[in-house]
């Protein structure tokens, strides 16, 4: 026995998703990828260049923390796809 006792799981409640992000109130054209195929793009960038890309990153985990930035990106734009 390593002295560690077993614990009961515990169910976790989702959470609403909360925004967050590096530029948090920064402006669009300040916040830089440094990853994939759009590093070095900013999020104002690739809203005129892969709105698509956008979407598909603010629902996706690897842009959790570009997510604020993303939504204000795409809310400013009119897009209406919902990020869940």
């Amino acid at each position: 026995m390593t002295g560690r006792r077993k614990r009961d799981s515990v169910a976790i409640e989702p959470r609403e998703r909360l925004p967050v992000g590096p530029g948090r109130g920064l402006p669009l054209d300040a916040v830089t990828l440094d990853f994939g195929h759009h590093a070095g793009r900013t999020i104002e960038e690739l809203l005129w260049l892969d709105p698509d890309y956008l979407v598909w990153l603010g629902s996706h985990p690897s842009g959790a923390r570009y997510r604020a930035e993303i939504d204000r990106a795409l809310a400013r734009s009119g897009d209406p796809e919902p990020r869940t």
